[in-house]
């Protein structure tokens, strides 16, 4: 009765113990799965952090990449892949006021809608100018002002000042249409101006261009986090630490309901995402109860006291009869527990648990210690082979099965593997067996094995910590390999010893070499100019030494050579980190040839804008010299026109007495060089009315040559040469004989001691543009000289008026600029080509003429006596007026004067008849000469009409060439001049009304 008793006891004990160790397994096991899913939703977000740091790397500084460099970059992500509940990397700018005008135009080329909003005027905007993958939901970001939203605005400037990712409160995402909602969330990376300090909040503030911007949906986030043991517990998350339900962002799918009452198991946590803080209450399920539920405490009662009966009843049938056989057989076992007892002391006394493998019977027996160590009681665990089977890993069982079949099936004296066992509380320990065969049967093969299990928990661990550390390093490694591959720039490491030890695809394109060529290669030698090695080798030495950089700036601009020989400016930027050899350099290198390309063409576009403005400046001067110029002549000439007409009439009236007549011969000389010299001046300002003909400059040189050979001397030599089909010009030919003489004149003078002129006629098509003349055919006349040449400094002012490199009275310096001044006029060019002690060529361009050369037209003589005719002398200046009168009086002319052209319409108007209007053409009063001329063709139309003035001022010239028809006599002018001009005049006019008067069927 008393072994009964003793045996409901232990029983009851026994149930007790089970139940309190279920208990404590169901605790442990939620705790397992609350910290794994905190550090499950730790780890997504350190991930998807480290996503972001690389787009921050990517950028270098600057939110501007090109959009189909951010979109492949993205891409190789995989986000849909690899990252779910991020719905895109985004690029967000910041754009202070001033700039919105220009940064929303510059936008709008790729983005035609697009506009910051909201809007209204604000100093700062933030814009999302990218976004990626730009589909779906995600086009209706753009544009979009983060910065208004004040929970996204907390979370950017905490990123802005701290460097650091950081995230929003629960927000709802511009992407979401109302259609399966989520709560959402967004973490900021901030983008700092590249080569600009951000070590303090300051500078941090000071030098941020824009955020990377990583929009997360909570539900989606959390997809697929917990794997197999999602129903186990059911997890609620609350944005910041008072959890309420308005700040509810998620809650999983099998969360408990209200009216399923508490749940066994409950924990509140807090976690901190990207310097957020979320709350997160966790609590276990029906399906974790279930899972965990054993009816092991019942069995264990009903068992016992089965067993309890049982033993009663053997006790008492042994009792009586076999006494003696159980004294024997408790002292045999007292003995044989006794020496097993020092046996299993001395193996686990190293910490080991002992095993004892029987092949022969297939039993199997494990020590205390062997059961301690995976958290059981001595009796929890049964010595069997199917138990051992039972605790190990699934995925361990097939290999150590077959460790064990192969060590049984052969005469190896050692047994050992390695596995992972499951321990009570539900966790894994890893476990190393290792066995020694004690006896053997005939053949050889282990009968008997005794062993040990040794926890090598800890040292797996940290062999796994340890390769998740090479692990990340490597995937770190090649992130950054990715990286750089993709970089817009240029990047080259450098080892201690100068040898190249990468190179980038960026690299490549730009100096030519493929990457297996350029590693390995010394780098000054590779993509040095051999001009700057010396320098480069001796800095680079003292960058090795000491770690310090010989550059004062960041950034440096250096030239590198390409593999062609070609040489290509970069912008260079190095860092220095220290090796066992000493410190190697990694440099990155951007191609700036475009934008040097950009400054040599903007330093040119400046030089030819200056050239421009000192050209327009000329020509302005010339213009307003070329107006006063004009002026002056028209006084000069009727200066110098009643100074010659009276020397005419004295040499008329005493012919006979010869001393006045040499003093008149030297005034009217004088009147003559006067004369000359204002017709230069009228030349040089393009303001001399022109009578232009057709042509052949050839023919016309040639019937020069007399002239020129007695103007040249007989020290100089006159070549011409010319194409056989010369074109020809219109021009007026008086006009370019007399250019033609200066510019030998000044070659004579640059030769004194002899030499050649060579004239050169060409025919110059349509090809690069000569000076400001318009695309068109031309004939080229060039005067090369042997002479001295000219400077710099004279050629530049060869057209000036007044300018000449002659002494004191011997030129007066308006040969060149009358000949530029008429070539200008008849719609040529003229350069000048010259050195010191190189001769000077002078270039002529003058349009072509596709007119007929005339033939010669054989006039009758026209009479040089005067006539009786009437003539109406209009003339404002009273002593040019008075001289006129005298002169056409003395050739037998009836004469009228007028003052001006209103006295001279009146005489008309009266019905005088007149044969001939001879008039100044500027003139004071209402009415000018080309209006009296009109009206009296009209009121007369038989009157001929003869101009005469000293400076037209464009009143009868188109182009400066005299329009057609008109009868031009210049001031000063001789007596036989104003005879011939008055008896043509008369004659044409003769000639018109003859034709007026012929029948009409005529």
């Amino acid at each position: 009765m008393g072994a009964l008793c003793a045996a409901l006891v232990a029983t009851f004990a026994s149930w007790e113990l089970a139940s309190g160790q279920l208990d404590a397994r169901r605790q442990a096991e939620f705790d397992v799965q609350v910290r794994q899913t905190i550090r499950l939703i730790e780890q997504r977000m350190a991930t998807y952090q480290q996503v972001q740091r690389g787009v921050q790397a990517f950028l270098l500084g600057s939110t501007e990449v090109p959009a189909d460099d951010f979109k492949s970059y993205v891409q190789t992500l995989r986000l849909n892949e690899k990252f779910p509940g991020i719905q895109g990397i985004a690029l967000v700018r910041l754009v202070p006021l001033s700039e919105l005008r220009s940064h929303t135009a510059a936008r709008q080329q790729r983005f035609p809608a697009y506009a910051i909003r909201p809007a209204g005027e604000r100093s700062t905007y933030s814009s999302i100018i990218q976004i990626e993958p730009y589909a779906g939901s995600n086009l209706r970001a753009i544009g979009y002002d983060m910065l208004t939203d004040p929970v996204r605005r907390l979370a950017m400037e905490r990123a802005r000042d701290s460097g650091e990712p950081a995230a929003s409160g629960k927000v709802r995402l511009i992407q979401e249409s109302g259609v399966n909602e989520q709560a959402g969330m967004v973490v900021y990376l901030p983008v700092y101006r590249r080569g600009f300090a951000s070590a303090t909040q300051a500078e941090r503030r000071r030098n941020i261009v824009g955020w990377v911007g990583a929009p997360f949906r909570i539900d989606d986030l959390m997809t697929g986090l917990f794997g197999e043991r999602v129903p186990d517990i059911s997890l609620t998350i609350y944005d910041g630490a008072p959890a309420s339900d308005s700040a509810r962002m998620y809650t999983s799918d099998h969360a408990v309901p209200d009216t399923a009452g508490a749940p066994v198991l409950r924990a509140v946590r807090g976690l901190t995402v990207a310097g957020r803080e979320w709350t997160l209450e966790m609590a276990s399920t029906p399906a974790f109860a279930a899972r965990l539920d054993s009816y092991r405490p019942l069995s264990i009662a009903l068992v016992g006291a089965l067993a309890s009966l049982l033993l009663a009843w053997v006790v008492w049938l042994l009792a009586a009869s076999r006494q003696h056989a159980v004294l024997h057989a408790h002292d045999a076992t007292e003995k044989l527990s006794e020496s097993e007892f020092r046996w299993k002391y001395a193996l686990e006394g190293a910490g080991d648990g002992v095993w004892d493998w029987d092949r022969s019977t297939g039993v199997s027996s494990y020590s205390k210690r062997w059961k301690e160590m995976l958290g059981y009681a001595e009796w929890e665990l049964s010595d069997t082979a199917a138990e051992w089977e039972r605790l190990i890993h699934p995925d361990d069982v097939a290999r150590v099965s077959a460790t064990l079949k192969r060590y049984a099936e052969s005469t190896h004296q050692t047994y050992e593997a390695q596995y992972r066992m499951r321990c009570k509380d539900g966790s894994w320990r890893w476990i190393l067996a290792r066995g020694m065969a004690v006896t053997r049967d005939v053949l050889g093969l282990p009968a008997r094995t005794i062993g040990t299990h040794t926890d090598i928990t800890r040292s797996k661990q940290d062999e796994h910590t340890l390769r998740e550390a090479y692990a990340t390093l490597a995937s770190e490694q090649k992130r950054i390999q990715v990286i750089l591959q993709h970089s817009h720039d240029a990047f080259i490491a450098v080892g201690p010893d100068g040898r190249i030890t990468d190179w980038n695809a960026k690299a490549e394109e730009m100096l030519g070499y493929a990457a297996a060529e350029a590693i390995g290669q010394t780098v000054a030698e590779l993509i040095v100019p051999e001009e700057y090695r010396t320098a480069h080798n001796r800095g680079f030495a003292h960058f090795v030494a000491s770690g310090k950089r010989t550059f004062t700036q960041q950034v440096v601009e250096v030239t590198a050579l390409h593999r062609s020989g070609r040489l290509v400016p970069v912008e260079l930027a190095i860092a220095g980190f220290p090796t066992p050899a000493g410190h190697a350099a990694s440099a990155f290198m951007r191609d700036i040839s475009e934008r040097k390309q950009a400054q040599q063409l903007e330093a040119e576009r400046s030089v030819a804008l200056e050239e421009a403005r000192t050209a327009l400046q000329h020509a302005q001067k010339l213009e307003a010299v070329g107006k006063l110029t004009g002026g002056i002549a028209h006084d000069f000439n009727n200066v110098l026109h009643v100074i010659s007409g009276n020397v005419q009439l004295l040499q008329v009236m005493r012919p006979a007495d010869e001393r006045l007549q040499a003093r008149l011969k030297h005034m009217q000389s004088a009147v003559d060089r006067g004369a000359k010299l204002s017709t230069q001046l009228l030349a040089f300002a393009r303001r001399q009315p022109l009578e232009p003909v057709v042509i052949n400059l050839l023919a016309l040189v040639r019937n020069m040559d007399d002239l020129l050979s007695r103007a040249l001397g007989q020290a100089v030599r006159v070549a011409i040469h010319a194409d056989p089909d010369l074109w020809n010009i219109s021009a007026d030919a008086g006009q370019l004989e007399n250019v033609i003489l200066n510019l030998a004149l000044n070659a004579r003078d640059a030769m004194p001691d002899g030499g050649v002129l060579t004239v050169e006629l060409r025919n110059q098509g349509a090809g690069p543009a000569i000076g400001d003349l318009p695309p068109g055919d031309y004939v080229r006349m060039s005067l090369a000289d042997t002479g001295k040449g000219m400077s710099d400094e004279v050629r530049a002012a060869a057209f000036e008026p007044f300018f000449t490199t002659k002494g004191v009275g011997q030129g007066t310096g308006l040969g060149l600029s009358m000949a530029y001044g008429f070539i200008k006029q008849s719609g040529g060019h003229i350069i000048i080509e010259s050195a010191p002690d190189a001769g000077t060529t002078v270039l002529v361009y003058l349009p072509r003429s596709l007119d007929v050369l005339p033939g010669v037209e054989i006039r009758p003589l026209e009479s040089s006596v005067g006539g009786n005719e009437t003539i109406l002398v209009v003339e404002d200046d009273h002593d040019v007026r008075a001289t006129v009168l005298v002169t056409l009086q003395e050739l037998g002319y009836v004469v009228i004067e007028a003052e001006d052209g209103e006295a001279a319409l009146r005489i008309l108007e009266n019905g005088r008849i007149v044969d001939l209007l001879f008039t100044d053409v500027v003139m004071p009063g209402p009415v000018s000469s080309v209006e009296l001329a009109t009206r009296a063709a009209e009121i007369l139309p038989t009157i001929a009409v003869l101009f005469t003035s000293g400076y037209t001022r464009d009143a009868l010239v188109t182009k400066g060439r005299l329009n057609e028809g008109v009868q031009l006599l210049g001031k000063p002018y001789k007596r036989s001049d104003l005879s011939k001009k008055v008896r043509e005049a008369l004659t044409r006019g003769r000639g018109r009304r003859a034709l007026r008067a012929e029948p009409a069927d005529n």
